[in-house]
């Protein structure tokens, strides 16, 4: 059974390796079409648009990704090997959340548009130019994967107040 690891879990800080088709499998499935759809529906259910293999504690180079608001790619997907091969120089700043780090939202700067390179299950590469969102989250995903986390895009002045926004709403709630 997956589940998303929430910060500060080591596996989220480590650099994932590329996956291997031939040589390395996904411990407790024998089927990785199974396990595609499992990570898949895990980050559907959980509302996201983006799930980085670490953020459910595997350090390889792949993430569940798609939304119905994105141009491309509405259905989720598993992005394997992915790799950023060109961005704009135009930058972008928008409000990002992260699965793993519950409830807490920050303005994070990134190029607009993004050119990535990815593999589908049957190892075919694929490419695609991403814009606004899309392009955000994919950014963002691919930063997991290289075990960099959201919270260190942004000042510490800034990440303090995003955390103490987010425990005051939690507290209201109740």
């Amino acid at each position: 059974m997956i589940s998303i690891l929430q910060y500060p879990h080591k596996a989220l800080m480590k650099v994932s390796t590329p996956f291997d088709f031939k040589n390395d499998k996904i411990d407790g499935y024998d089927d990785i079409e199974k396990f595609e759809h499992d990570m898949n529906n895990l980050m559907v259910n959980a509302r996201g648009m983006g799930l980085a293999a670490n953020q459910i504690g595997i350090t390889k180079r792949f993430f569940a990704f798609g939304h119905q608001s994105f141009d491309k790619l509405q259905k989720p997907v598993i992005i394997w090997n992915p790799s950023i091969v060109r961005e704009s120089d135009e930058k972008t700043v928008d409000e990002e959340g992260c699965l793993s780090f519950l409830g807490v939202f920050v303005k994070v700067v990134r190029p607009r548009q993004v050119t990535v390179r990815w593999q589908n299950l049957k190892g075919e590469t694929l490419m695609q130019h991403l814009d606004g969102m899309e392009s955000k989250c994919f950014q963002h995903e691919n930063d997991h994967l290289n075990g960099i986390t959201f919270n260190t895009q942004v000042s510490k002045l800034i990440w303090d107040m995003a955390v103490k926004r987010s425990k005051k709403k939690r507290m209201e709630k109740k």
